[in-house]
C-alpha cells in the first residue's frame, strides 16, 4: 500500500505548544497517574523524535551481556506537555517522519499509555490517511516542496550550534531510591561550582567548560535561571532541582519515571521544557536499562545515578540533544575513540576531548579554518591541496590556518572529513589516534544526523592513501609533528602537478643554452675597471685645505670648512671635524709639511693636538 507521507509533516518547523491547549485529548489530566489509558480524538500536534540510548562496555568495547540485545535506538513521540512516549513495537511509524525533532500530527484513535510511557498509532493498514485537517484517499508517497523546504530549513537550523544555552540538572527521588549525590556535588559536576563558587568545587572538566573549550566560547552552557518551587519540587538554586515522586517506584521503569518528573515540573513551574535548553535527568539506581539516553535535536537526557556526574557521559548525550550521532569504527558503534562521541568512560573528570573530523564540520565552531574540496570538479582550487593541518587544539593559534578538511563528493551525501588529532589542548586526553592524520566519513553532506565512521589513522605515508567514494584522489601525509600538525597533500589525477621536486613537465636544461664559452662573449673585466686606469694616484676631487685658511671670513665663505672659536685665536676646520683621509694619500703639499690632526693646518713647525682650543694648532 502506497501512503501520501506528506500527511504526515506540518507546514512549518515552529514548535510551540501551548500548555492551555489540550483540545483533541479525552480526558486529559495534569495528573497522569489518574490517566493511564487515553484515546487522541481530534488531530493533535506533536514531535518525532529518536531516542538514542548508551549501553555500558567492557575494556574490548563489547557491550555487556547483559544489555546485547536491547535496541540501540527508539522511535517515540513528544507531546505538547513535553510528556515523550515510545512507539509501540511493531507499531506503524509513517515513513514521512525522518528527522527527529520535526513537527508531525497525531491522528485521532491514538492510543496514549501512561503506565507504560507508550503509544500506539491507528493501523497503518487504513485507506486513508491524515493530512492537515481532514482525511484524504490514499494517494502515492510524495513529499510536497513546502514540506522538503520546512525539512531543509529544519537541517539547517539543526548544522550550526553556537551562542548560549541554559541546562537544568534534575536530581530523582522515588519511593525506593534516589540519585545518590547531593545537589552541590551535581552542580560541581556539570557546572564546575559548589554553591555558586568555583573555590569550592575541584572538578576541572565537565560539561560546561567542555563545551566551551571544544568551541572557543562559542557555545556556553550556563545555569537555569533560580525560581521557587512548590510541593515536592524543591526551588531551582545554581542550575539544580529536586524532585521527589513519593508513590512512583524504579520498577515502573525509566519511561514512566522520566514522564512523572517532567509532569512535576510542568506542575511546579508551568512548563517543563520552558526552565531551561536541555534538562538532564539523573534517575535513580536500577530504574533503566543502560547508562544514559538523550533525544535528537531535542532538550531531555536522562541518566543512570553515577553516570549523571561524568564528563564524558554528559558531552555525549548533550551531544544528541545537539543532532550529533555517534562515531563509529568498523562495524562496532561508538568504536571512533578520538572524541566523545564514541564510547563514554566511567570517570568524571576525564578524557578531556572533543569530537572528531566530521562532528567538527557538523558543529560549525571552526569554519573559518576549515578547507572544502570538491575533486569531482576539476578545477586545481577544488580538487588540490597542499599545506599544514594543524590539531583543534591550535584552532586560535595565527599560524594554524586548517584544522579541517571536508572532501565533498558531488555525486554522494557521504563525505570524507580529515583533520590532525594533535594530543595536546583540548584532545590532550584523546583515546585513540593521537597525533596521527584522522579520515572520517560521514552521510548528510556534514550538516544533519548522521553516524561517522573512522576508516584510517596516518602517522606518515609519503605513498599515498587512496580517498574512499573517490576514484584517484589520494592524501599524502609528508611528515607529522607530535602535538602540532603534519603537512599533508591531497591531489586528484594529475590535476595538481604532482610534488614540485619532480616537476610532470620535461625538466630543464642542464644549464643554460647555449653553454658559456671558457670566455664570455664579452671583453673579460680585467682587475682593474675597464676603463682607463687613474693616474698614479688617482686625482682626487678638488679639495680645500681648510687647516691652511688663517682668516675666519676666507673659512666661512668656504663651504667645505668652518671656524671655530674667536676671530684671533681661533682655527679653520673642515665640516666633518678633521681632514680628509684619502686612499691613497693626497699628494703632498708643495712645503712638503705635514698637517696637524686636531686642525687641518699645515705645519712646519710642531703640532700641538691637545689642550683648550686656543692652545692647539702650530707652533
Amino acid at each position: 500500500m502506497k501512503l501520501r507521507i506528506a500527511a504526515w509533516l506540518l507546514a512549518s518547523t515552529a514548535f510551540s505548544f501551548s500548555t492551555a491547549n489540550a483540545a483533541g485529548v479525552r480526558g486529559k489530566d495534569s495528573n497522569t497517574s489518574k490517566q493511564q489509558r487515553r484515546v487522541l480524538q481530534g488531530n493533535t500536534p506533536a514531535k518525532y523524535l529518536v531516542q538514542d540510548i548508551q549501553y555500558e562496555h567492557d575494556e574490548s568495547g563489547r557491550r555487556l551481556n547483559l544489555f546485547k540485545n536491547l535496541p540501540e535506538k527508539l522511535d517515540t513521540v513528544e507531546l505538547e506537555d513535553g510528556l515523550i512516549y515510545k512507539i509501540n513495537d511493531g507499531g506503524f511509524v509513517p515513513p514521512g517522519w525522518t528527522v527527529s525533532g520535526q513537527d508531525i500530527f497525531l491522528p485521532p484513535s491514538t492510543i496514549i499509555d501512561d503506565a507504560t510511557a507508550t503509544i500506539t498509532l491507528p493501523n497503518s493498514g487504513s485507506d486513508r490517511l491524515l493530512e492537515g485537517d481532514a482525511y484524504v484517499p490514499e494517494v502515492e508517497s510524495t513529499i510536497t516542496q513546502d514540506q522538503e523546504r520546512n525539512l531543509s530549513e529544519l537541517r539547517r537550523q539543526m548544522a550550526v550550534v553556537t551562542g548560549q544555552k541554559t541546562v537544568l540538572a534534575v536530581k530523582i527521588v522515588v519511593s525506593d531510591g534516589a540519585y545518590g549525590f547531593d545537589p552541590s556535588y551535581l552542580e560541581c559536576k556539570v557546572f564546575g561550582t559548589t554553591n555558586g563558587s568555583a573555590d569550592n568545587c575541584n572538578d576541572s572538566y565537565h560539561l560546561t567548560n567542555g563545551y566551551s573549550e571544544c568551541s572557543y566560547g562559542k557555545l556556553q552552557l550556563t545555569k537555569a535561571a533560580a525560581r521557587t518551587g512548590s510541593g515536592n519540587v524543591s526551588s531551582i538554586s545554581n542550575g539544580v532541582v529536586t524532585v521527589t515522586l513519593p508513590t512512583t517506584s524504579t520498577t515502573a521503569g525509566d519511561g514512566t519515571v522520566r514522564n512523572a518528573v517532567t509532569s512535576a515540573l510542568n506542575s511546579a513551574f508551568g512548563s517543563a521544557t520552558s526552565l531551561a535548553d536541555h534538562l538532564m535527568y539523573c534517575l535513580p539506581p536500577n530504574t533503566m536499562n543502560g547508562i544514559a539516553y538523550a533525544y535528537i535535536n531535542s532538550w531531555n537526557s536522562v541518566y543512570s545515578n553515577n553516570w549523571c556526574n561524568n564528563v564524558s557521559v554528559q558531552l555525549h548525550e548533550i551531544g544528541h540533544n545537539l543532532n550529533l550521532a555517534h562515531s563509529n569504527e568498523g562495524t562496532q558503534t561508538y568504536a571512533d575513540q578520538s572524541g566523545m562521541m564514541g564510547y563514554s568512560y566511567n570517570n568524571e573528570s576525564t578524557p578531556r576531548m572533543c569530537f572528531n573530523a566530521a562532528k567538527n564540520f557538523q558543529l560549525g565552531w571552526y569554519s573559518d579554518k576549515t578547507r572544502v574540496m570538491t575533486p569531482n570538479t576539476a578545477t586545481v582550487e577544488e580538487a588540490c591541496f597542499a599545506g599544514d593541518l594543524y590539531g583543534t587544539a591550535f584552532y586560535g593559534d595565527g599560524d594554524a590556518q586548517t584544522v579541517g578538511i571536508k572532501v565533498n563528493d558531488s555525486g554522494s551525501s557521504t563525505d570524507v572529513y580529515i583533520m590532525f588529532n594533535a594530543k595536546t589542548g583540548i584532545q590532550s586526553g584523546t583515546v585513540e589516534g593521537g597525533n596521527q592524520v584522522m579520515v572520517v566519513t560521514a552521510p548528510g553532506e556534514g550538516t544533519s544526523y548522521g553516524e561517522s565512521k573512522l576508516v584510517q589513522k596516518i602517522t606518515t605515508n609519503t605513498a599515498g592513501y587512496p580517498l574512499p567514494g573517490f576514484s584517484n584522489t589520494v592524501l599524502y601525509v609528508d611528515s607529522n609533528t607530535p602535538n602540532s600538525h603534519a603537512s599533508i597533500r591531497i591531489e586528484t589525477g594529475s590535476l595538481c602537478g604532482g610534488p614540485t621536486p619532480n616537476p610532470t613537465t620535461a625538466p630543464p636544461t642542464n644549464v643554460p643554452t647555449p653553454q658559456p664559452t671558457g670566455t664570455p662573449t664579452l671583453p673579460q673585466p680585467t682587475s682593474s675597471p675597464t676603463t682607463a686606469a687613474p693616474t698614479n694616484p688617482p686625482t682626487p676631487s678638488p679639495t680645500v685645505n681648510c687647516g691652511g685658511i688663517f682668516v675666519k671670513s676666507d673659512c666661512n665663505n668656504n663651504a667645505a670648512c668652518v671656524w671655530n672659536g674667536n676671530p684671533k685665536t681661533g682655527f679653520c676646520a673642515s665640516t666633518t671635524g678633521s681632514p680628509p683621509s684619502p686612499s691613497p694619500p693626497p699628494p703632498s703639499p708643495p712645503t712638503g709639511c705635514p698637517f696637524c690632526a686636531s686642525t687641518g693646518q699645515e705645519c712646519c713647525g710642531t703640532c700641538i693636538d691637545s689642550g683648550k682650543p686656543s692652545s692647539r694648532g702650530c707652533f
